[in-house]
């Protein structure tokens, strides 16, 4: 039925893919020309004030986050019309989230706060004398990263660092991208997609009643007493590092899933009776993929699955419409034996319980009470069992229920959108998202050891493929 039933194949890939991985041939030969960068303030001075940062906030590492939103060449629009509509819609959205407007600073007790200070954010114009269709979104770290999305800019005047920006490009075909970059301590994907939906209605005099942002943080104070769990987080060694047993290049690639390989997936999870959801199914097969490609030298192995409490937290109280982070990682563990060896639905039911253990506010609450109690020291997502042979956790982050695709300006949905982690960031990230086209398929971005990645390409080019402009909602 699919590769992923039967594992001998696998093993034959192990060592010569590892030892024998390449770069991607995915062209980067396109240029983009910065025009014009100046800052959008919000429209409305606001007061000064600062903001505490949630514990929930805190247990995010430092890492900033892209995304962006790529647009087919409207047809009553110029450039200069749809910047000056981005730009007049933006200001109208610091109002409401003027957190983005502000810098993060360091209290006097060495925490991080937001100083909401309206400083504005950096708007950035550019250029790129290429169409869009001919951009190869398969290799982000290539095509992306420097190109469509800005950095965080330094902080010259404030009193601390920017947590958002946003960048511009027009392409010669008429296409543009807009892309942007925030702090991830500031907001969580769910947080984000509420902004990005404010703003494009906002662009189009629609109602935000529903996005208008709440940032009251009651229920997640600590408990007293606090209730820890050692099933919740761990301590990270001393310099922040997370035990690994190699460093390896790390590497972002975009593939496509298609409907019928999802169904596919979902069916060998399922051939044992219990129904899994498709996430819960392609997890299992990712988590079943990785470990043939280590288990040689890595005897247990972790996943991580993203999960919302917003959900649990909403009935003690949490705003539906809160602004920040609110996420927590189920963790199923299992040595590498039983997941190479067993049906795809041993790893699945492995999965479902995880989730269903931390989709709980007991759960949070603890998570809560644990960041509270380790605020001196440094604190990292539970990767391993303490085990030297565990290997570290690769996390899945669903976007699935994000609605990237309604991120309409006034000129169309977009053709194509994704989230995609800079170089450097640390940690094992997977993401899927719905295609586009709307058809079932997925998208999912992947941030992985480059011989992880490699072994990706190889063994599963018929069931993840490398995303092409075939599979995107372009328009020529």
């Amino acid at each position: 039925m699919l590769q992923a039933c039967s594992h001998n194949n696998l093993v034959r890939f192990y060592s010569c893919l590892k030892m024998t991985a390449t770069a991607s041939s995915i062209s980067d030969a396109y240029n983009v020309e910065i025009v014009k960068r100046d800052v959008v303030l919000p429209a409305f001075h606001l007061e000064e004030r600062l903001l505490s940062l949630s514990n929930l906030d805190l247990a995010i590492p430092p890492v900033s986050v892209h995304v962006f939103f790529c647009y087919n060449k409207p047809s009553d629009w110029t450039f200069e019309s749809m910047i000056s509509l981005l730009r007049n819609s933006l200001s109208s959205a610091l109002v409401y989230y003027y957190v983005f407007a502000g810098e993060l600073i360091t209290n006097s007790a060495g925490e991080p706060e937001l100083l909401c200070n309206n400083k504005g954010v950096e708007f950035t114009q550019a250029y790129s004398a290429t169409a869009l269709a001919q951009v190869g979104f398969y290799d982000p770290d290539r095509t992306v990263e420097g190109k469509l999305v800005p950095l965080l800019p330094n902080s010259s005047q404030g009193k601390g660092n920017p947590v958002f920006s946003v960048q511009v490009t027009e392409f010669s075909c008429g296409g543009i991208v807009v892309g942007c970059t925030f702090d991830h301590k500031i907001a969580d994907a769910f947080s984000g997609n509420m902004f990005f939906t404010c703003w494009a209605k906002l662009s189009k005099n629609e109602s935000i009643d529903s996005l208008i942002p709440s940032f009251t943080k009651s229920v997640l104070r600590p408990q007293d007493p606090p209730v820890l769990s050692d099933r919740v987080y761990v301590n990270q060694t001393p310099g922040g590092k997370c035990q690994q047993i190699e460093d390896p290049s790390l590497a972002s690639r975009i593939y496509h899933l298609n409907a019928k390989n999802i169904e596919k997936i979902q069916a060998c999870a399922n051939e044992h009776g219990k129904k899994y959801s498709k996430l819960e199914a392609f997890c299992a097969y990712l988590w079943n993929l990785l470990v043939h490609l280590d288990s040689q030298e890595i005897k247990h192995y972790s996943i991580g699955i993203a999960v919302d409490g917003r959900p649990c937290l909403m009935k003690m109280g949490m705003p539906a419409n809160y602004f920040g982070n609110v996420v927590a990682f189920a963790f199923a563990e299992a040595a590498a034996d039983d997941i190479k060896n067993k049906p795809l639905s041993w790893s699945a039911k492995i999965i479902h319980e995880a989730i269903y253990t931390t989709a709980r506010k007991e759960y949070f609450k603890s998570l809560i009470d644990l960041v509270e109690r380790t605020k001196t020291t440094s604190v990292s997502h539970r990767i391993t069992d303490g085990n030297p042979s565990s290997r570290p956790v690769v996390m899945v982050s669903s976007g699935l229920r994000f609605p990237l695709y309604g991120v309409d300006y006034g000129w169309g949905k977009p053709m194509f959108a994704s989230y995609h982690f800079p170089k450097g960031s640390e940690g094992y990230y997977v993401m899927p998202f719905p295609s586009p086209v709307e058809d079932g398929s997925w998208i999912v971005y992947m941030h992985l050891p480059l011989y992880q990645l490699n072994f990706i390409g190889s063994y599963c080019s018929g069931i993840l493929s490398p995303i092409t402009k075939d599979h995107l909602d372009f328009v020529f």
